[in-house]
């Protein structure tokens, strides 16, 4: 629930980050947000520095589960992620060696993508383009 309600908050500033590039006031104020929406929350309070630190992770699984949805033989699902059961599946073991954040990913979807899919850039990085 933290996690929807915070990727809610991106969604809402979103307009103002420039394209997806949250500073470290947005993480401040999405901290805010948090606290006071879950006054009673589990573990440590959330502050800029976690969320920052969440975004980041969150940012990691989007971009593990691009680069699974892109690569042929594979297939994705929301819910059972890429729905390997064979846990000595060498293609698997060999595609988690070269993208090592994609490994939750083999039996367990994530149900964040759509949303992040909204917050990320929309211009492409590179040298190449």
């Amino acid at each position: 629930a933290e996690e929807m309600t915070f990727l809610e908050f991106l969604v809402l500033v979103f307009p103002s980050s420039g394209d997806g590039g949250f500073k470290m006031p947005t993480f401040n104020q999405a901290s805010t947000h948090l606290n006071a929406k879950y006054p009673h929350q589990r573990g440590a309070e959330k502050s800029g520095i976690v969320c920052k630190n969440k975004w980041t992770v969150l940012k990691k699984s989007y971009q593990s589960i691009v680069e699974i949805k892109c690569t042929s033989g594979f297939t994705w699902s929301n819910e059972q992620g890429v729905g390997i059961t064979d846990r000595k599946d060498d293609v698997w073991a060999h595609f988690t060696k070269a993208h090592p954040h994609a490994k939750p990913f083999m039996m367990k979807g994530f149900d964040h993508f759509e949303t992040m899919e909204h917050l990320m850039p929309t211009k492409s990085k590179g040298s190449h383009i």
